[in-house]
């Protein structure tokens, strides 16, 4: 009788810790699944904002190089130096009206690159 139990005994035993080795690898192939649908999610996140942060680069690149041209040079001279070129005549238009007062619950206006870039 002891050889029929030692025997069942050994059955058992292989029978559980194939079940357990079973169960490992179940184990380990969710948590792998999960693990991997996690990074593919974060991939494509990470993709919208590098496509953001290329577009964004692409803009001040575009400002960059017009702030760097001759027609904003020249804009620029015009507008805020008053400057004119060689035969052309200068005028200052002054307004009878006063300026607009900015409202007081907006201290920092914005730039006006700032609204270009975005």
């Amino acid at each position: 009788m002891s050889k029929h139990l030692s025997t069942f005994s050994t059955t058992k035993l292989i029978v559980l810790i194939t079940a357990v080795v079973i169960i490992y690898f179940l184990v380990t192939a969710a948590l792998g699944g999960v693990r991997s649908y996690q990074l593919h999610q974060r991939e494509g996140r990470l993709r919208g904002e590098v496509q953001e942060l290329q577009a964004r680069y692409d803009r001040l690149q575009a400002l960059k190089d017009y702030l760097n041209s001759d027609e904003y040079v020249e804009a620029a001279a015009r507008e805020q130096l008053g400057l004119v070129r060689e035969g052309e005549t200068g005028f200052v238009a002054i307004s009878s009206q006063p300026a607009p007062t900015p409202p007081p619950d907006d201290p920092h206006p914005e730039l006006w690159w700032d609204i270009l870039i975005r």
